[in-house]
């Protein structure tokens, strides 16, 4: 009884920290299926750097960062547009004009992939990707089947499945790269695992979709999808190219530790993000995914209330999870070869300089949906592509000048943090002209 009066009086506390009402349900329910989910794949962790080599996960790091990269423009950021429409029967020709562009785009990449095996091998400095390379075009069609019916239930308020599916996918993964690693030597588990944890859930989400909205679908035609596609067309010009610099941003860093420092680096890279970056997009995902369904509604009926609501996030989300990240991440050393093994020692130098980047993201990237939500995807293919340079850039002098494999993560976590910056100051100013041009016409 005592354990439970505790664990209802912290949950209380925790929960006062986001706005009252549906937000913070749904947030609560997205994170607890996603909580679980990544509990799993933290737990399991231990038991896979004592079953997978740091070459082995460098060769998993790749292959991630290669579908990270691929799976944003499975269907051209057309989902994003699924929760928009006033109609269901325009979102759910929205939905189908996204598949039809998955299927494309998967065919396209199964035929880069095929052309380009062995100078995607010589690029990476990865020798041990070559037999795998297939899992790319088949994670990409999964991983955009997820997205596309996320953003279905989405917007027909669905929290709870998609939780659901979150856990699924956290037990896929873990289950598959558990079981794989003892009964194969090589990253071949670690990839499988992957692949699960990318698709699962979507069978689930697919078949709610058909019983409750069969309908819709039957309404589908190409006329109304061209219309569709015409009228939400900011999102393939300025959302995909937006998404793609993004996913290079962010995948790009581990690929070129791979092709500058090895496979190894690139090993402990991975299991750094794993361990740190996994848990801490429970909440990044879960409330980006709740305020652009809620700052979207807002913007039609109450703007004022959308940058109060915006404010009060930045403040709550450093609060709750910037602070703390940084204190878990300074004693990351200590921690990381007693449970991961002596071989990962290096991985906790790692999280140690990359906590202030952490911190930074878990604040900041959430509420960067507000550009969609405003229909500035040009702004945002700015930032992505400012950021995209800058890190380029910074690497490659690195290397240059013959940085170490630390100075050059420490270089990363600083460049990364100043530029998370930069997004909230700009997202901030896009927020004071809308106030600004409602006072004009008020």
């Amino acid at each position: 009884m005592r354990v439970t009066a505790v664990w209802s009086l912290g949950k209380e506390k925790f929960l006062r920290l986001f706005p009252r009402g549906r937000f913070v349900r749904n947030v609560a329910v997205l994170a607890g299926g996603s909580a679980l989910g990544q509990a799993i794949t933290v737990l399991v962790s231990p038991i896979l750097t004592r079953l997978y080599s740091p070459e082995d996960f460098g060769v998993f790091g790749v292959y991630a960062a290669i579908l990270g990269i691929v799976t944003v423009i499975a269907s051209l950021r057309y989902e994003y547009a699924i929760p928009l429409p006033e109609d269901d029967e325009t979102a759910a020709n929205v939905l189908v004009l996204c598949f039809m562009l998955l299927f494309g785009m998967t065919t396209l990449i199964w035929i880069l992939v095929y052309g380009l095996k062995n100078q995607i091998v010589v690029w990476t400095n990865v020798p041990g990707l070559k037999p795998y390379l297939w899992l790319i075009p088949l994670g990409m069609f999964g991983a955009g089947t997820y997205q596309i019916l996320n953003y279905w239930a989405i917007r027909k308020r669905d929290f709870p499945r998609i939780a659901r599916t979150r856990l699924s996918r956290g037990i896929g993964r873990a289950a598959i790269q558990v079981g794989v690693g003892f009964a194969s030597a090589g990253p071949l588990g670690l990839l499988l695992g992957q692949l699960a944890g990318e698709t699962a859930g979507s069978a689930s989400l697919g078949l709610a979709a058909w019983k409750k909205d069969k309908a819709l679908f039957k309404a589908v035609s190409l006329r109304m999808m061209r219309e569709a596609g015409v009228k939400y067309k900011r999102f393939p010009l300025f959302s995909s190219w937006g998404s793609l610099l993004n996913a290079l941003g962010l995948q790009i860093p581990p690929i070129l530790f791979a092709a500058f420092y090895g496979a190894q680096v690139a090993g402990w890279l991975a299991l750094g993000q794993r361990v740190v970056a996994a848990p801490l997009n429970i909440v990044v995902e879960s409330v980006a995914q709740v305020y652009f369904g809620e700052a979207a509604g807002l913007l039609r009926n109450d703007p004022k209330a959308m940058r109060r609501l915006f404010l009060r996030l930045t403040g709550r989300l450093a609060l709750i999870g910037g602070i703390p990240v940084v204190v878990i991440c300074a004693l990351a050393p200590h921690y990381f070869a007693f449970v991961f093994g002596s071989t990962w020692q290096m991985a906790g130098r790692y999280v140690q300089v990359l906590g202030p980047m952490f911190a930074m993201w878990f604040t900041i990237v959430p509420l960067s949906q507000t550009l969609n939500i405003l229909e500035r995807q040009d702004l945002q293919l700015l930032w992505d592509m400012a950021r995209l340079i800058l890190v380029l850039g910074m690497l490659l002098v690195g290397k240059v000048i013959g940085f170490s494999h630390l100075t050059a993560i420490v270089t990363y976590s600083l460049t990364m943090l100043f530029a998370y910056v930069v997004l909230w100051f700009l997202v901030w100013q896009q927020l004071m002209r809308l106030s600004w041009r409602l006072q004009q016409h008020g």
